[in-house]
């Protein structure tokens, strides 16, 4: 599903370029799963989404569990996959 457009304020990808490193940009979602609940179809599904607010507004928390610990497992398998054996 191509969820349209988003915010494109972060400068990570200029400094990556910078320093000629590779860089992955992740959007991990963090908004309670409760508010999709009803969503069963793509207009339901944006209109939740539009009325969230956004990872740089002020009201802006994600759910405390599992947003971290979901985030920090996806790193880490990204980065086992990369990363040689030990």
């Amino acid at each position: 599903m191509d969820p349209g457009p988003g915010t494109g304020s972060e400068d990570v990808g200029i400094l990556a370029d910078s320093a000629h490193a590779p860089c992955a940009h992740w959007l991990l979602g963090g908004a309670d799963p409760r508010a999709f609940g009803d969503a069963q179809d793509f207009e339901t599904l944006a209109r939740v989404v539009r009325g969230l607010p956004s990872n740089h507004s002020p009201p802006y928390t994600p759910v405390v569990e599992p947003t971290p610990s979901t985030g920090v497992r996806a790193l880490v398998t990204a980065a086992r996959t990369w990363m040689p054996a030990p």
